[in-house]
């Protein structure tokens, strides 16, 4: 990766642009965006959501869905589509199969 590109690819990383932006933008993996950011000593940082996707993940969670259903509808990780619920003041279902009626 050439200087300018590395100063352009920081100069977005402390500006907020999304990692998974970053990483597109300039051909990389996502881990080497962050480990760039790291290198550089920039603070990781934990994604946030915007507050409407958040208000759709706790809709659909206490729909019924599943967090992994959540996370594959709306194209998050079930780890963004859990913290989404949680700081929405929800409680997580215990884990395991779920009884379908017939």
């Amino acid at each position: 990766m050439s200087v300018s590109n590395r100063v352009e690819l920081l100069a977005g990383y402390a500006d907020g642009v999304p990692v998974r932006e970053l990483a597109t933008r300039f051909n990389v993996h996502r881990g080497t965006v962050r480990e760039i950011a790291r290198q550089a000593g920039l603070a990781a940082r934990r994604p946030e959501l915007p507050d409407p996707i958040r208000q759709e993940v706790a809709q659909l969670y206490a729909g019924g869905l599943t967090l992994a259903q959540v996370a594959a509808r709306l194209g998050i990780s079930n780890e963004a589509a859990r913290s989404a619920v949680i700081a929405g003041g929800g409680t997580i279902r215990p884990g395991g199969r779920r009884r379908v009626s017939a």
